[in-house]
């Protein structure tokens, strides 16, 4: 497992929203774009919150870690699946968010 950084993030998810797409209004996984869109936009946010208080040395840190490290984990999950992929295998990465990856809190 890569170390949370703000740097391996960045990295994460402009891999991850390369293979999730662009929205679409139609085709096969039209409707499954934009819900996993925003399902990495609240993970972003979930670990980036508790990176921003690791950073500033906050108190909430320490309660922010554990859901940041789930959400961390879950992301790194999809994007190994996709590492060898070209296209994005939508249905397999709408069960994976779903299962793996909690909403941010």
């Amino acid at each position: 497992m890569t170390q949370m950084t703000r740097h391996e993030l960045e990295r994460l998810t402009a891999f991850l929203t390369e293979r999730i797409g662009a929205p679409r209004e139609s085709g096969d996984h039209a409707g499954q774009v934009e819900p996993l869109r925003r399902q990495l936009r609240h993970s972003v946010t979930g670990i980036d919150a508790y990176l921003l208080a690791a950073e500033s040395d906050s108190p909430a840190a320490v309660h922010l870690r554990e859901a940041a490290l789930d959400l961390w984990q879950g992301l790194q999950r999809l994007a190994e699946a996709w590492v060898d992929t070209p296209a994005p295998p939508a249905p397999e990465a709408a069960a994976a968010l779903g299962a793996d990856v909690p909403a941010a809190r």
